[in-house]
Protein backbone atom coordinates (compact mmCIF):
# COMPACT_ATOMS: atom_id res chain seq x y z
CA UNK A 1 0.00 0.00 0.00
CA UNK A 2 1.47 3.42 -1.37
CA UNK A 3 2.26 6.22 1.86
CA UNK A 4 -0.24 8.54 1.84
CA UNK A 5 -0.08 12.27 0.38
CA UNK A 6 -0.59 15.34 2.34
CA UNK A 7 -0.70 19.29 1.12
CA UNK A 8 0.35 21.42 4.08
CA UNK A 9 -0.81 24.99 3.92
CA UNK A 10 1.08 27.19 5.98
CA UNK A 11 -1.81 29.06 8.12
CA UNK A 12 -0.12 32.87 8.20
CA UNK A 13 -0.27 32.80 4.43
CA UNK A 14 2.21 34.43 2.04
CA UNK A 15 3.89 38.19 2.91
CA UNK A 16 2.63 41.01 1.74
CA UNK A 17 5.29 43.02 2.80
CA UNK A 18 8.51 43.59 1.78
CA UNK A 19 11.78 44.86 2.87
CA UNK A 20 11.58 48.34 4.71
CA UNK A 21 14.65 49.98 4.53
CA UNK A 22 15.88 51.36 8.41
CA UNK A 23 15.86 54.26 8.57
CA UNK A 24 18.62 56.22 10.84
CA UNK A 25 17.75 57.02 14.47
CA UNK A 26 17.56 60.55 16.05
CA UNK A 27 20.21 60.69 18.59
CA UNK A 28 17.68 62.67 20.81
CA UNK A 29 13.81 62.79 21.07
CA UNK A 30 14.38 66.83 22.07
CA UNK A 31 11.80 68.69 20.10
CA UNK A 32 10.43 66.13 18.01
CA UNK A 33 6.76 64.83 18.05
CA UNK A 34 6.21 61.23 19.14
CA UNK A 35 2.56 59.32 17.81
CA UNK A 36 1.24 56.52 19.87
CA UNK A 37 -0.67 53.78 17.87
CA UNK A 38 -2.36 51.43 20.20
CA UNK A 39 -4.68 48.34 19.30
CA UNK A 40 -6.52 48.41 22.49
CA UNK A 41 -5.13 45.48 23.80
CA UNK A 42 -2.67 45.81 26.61
CA UNK A 43 -2.72 48.57 28.87
CA UNK A 44 -1.61 51.24 26.41
CA UNK A 45 -2.24 54.48 28.49
CA UNK A 46 -0.39 52.90 31.42
CA UNK A 47 2.77 51.98 29.28
CA UNK A 48 2.36 55.22 27.17
CA UNK A 49 2.32 57.38 30.09
CA UNK A 50 5.57 55.65 31.74
CA UNK A 51 7.05 55.92 28.62
CA UNK A 52 6.43 59.89 28.28
CA UNK A 53 7.59 60.38 31.36
CA UNK A 54 10.48 58.63 31.07
CA UNK A 55 11.09 60.16 27.54
CA UNK A 56 10.89 63.85 29.10
CA UNK A 57 13.25 63.02 31.95
CA UNK A 58 15.92 62.03 29.40
CA UNK A 59 15.11 64.41 26.27
CA UNK A 60 13.30 67.82 27.66
CA UNK A 61 11.28 68.54 25.07
CA UNK A 62 9.57 65.76 23.50
CA UNK A 63 5.66 65.98 22.02
CA UNK A 64 3.19 63.31 22.07
CA UNK A 65 0.01 62.81 19.88
CA UNK A 66 -2.35 60.42 21.27
CA UNK A 67 -3.40 56.72 20.27
CA UNK A 68 -6.91 58.20 20.18
CA UNK A 69 -6.26 60.55 17.26
CA UNK A 70 -5.41 57.63 14.99
CA UNK A 71 -8.03 55.25 15.63
CA UNK A 72 -7.66 50.89 16.34
CA UNK A 73 -5.56 49.65 13.68
CA UNK A 74 -6.67 46.08 15.02
CA UNK A 75 -10.60 46.79 15.50
CA UNK A 76 -12.32 44.59 12.99
CA UNK A 77 -11.11 44.46 8.89
CA UNK A 78 -12.92 47.12 7.88
CA UNK A 79 -11.84 49.64 10.54
CA UNK A 80 -8.33 48.47 10.11
CA UNK A 81 -8.55 49.35 6.39
CA UNK A 82 -10.00 52.75 7.44
CA UNK A 83 -7.56 53.30 9.73
CA UNK A 84 -4.66 52.71 7.91
CA UNK A 85 -5.28 54.16 4.82
CA UNK A 86 -5.79 57.38 6.93
CA UNK A 87 -2.90 57.10 8.80
CA UNK A 88 0.03 58.65 6.75
CA UNK A 89 -2.35 62.00 6.13
CA UNK A 90 -2.71 62.11 9.68
CA UNK A 91 0.74 61.97 10.77
CA UNK A 92 1.08 64.46 8.59
CA UNK A 93 -1.35 66.90 9.81
CA UNK A 94 -0.09 66.34 13.35
CA UNK A 95 3.58 67.28 12.27
CA UNK A 96 4.87 63.35 13.70
CA UNK A 97 8.83 62.44 13.60
CA UNK A 98 8.40 59.29 15.19
CA UNK A 99 6.02 56.55 16.11
CA UNK A 100 5.76 54.16 18.87
CA UNK A 101 3.80 51.06 17.62
CA UNK A 102 2.35 48.94 20.83
CA UNK A 103 0.44 46.07 19.96
CA UNK A 104 -1.37 44.30 22.96
CA UNK A 105 -0.38 40.55 24.18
Amino acid sequence: MPEPHYEVLGPLGPRTVGEVAEHERPASLAGRRVAYLWDELFRGPEMFEVISEVARERHGDVAFVGWEEFGNFHASAAEERRVLEALPELLRAHRVDLVVAAVGA
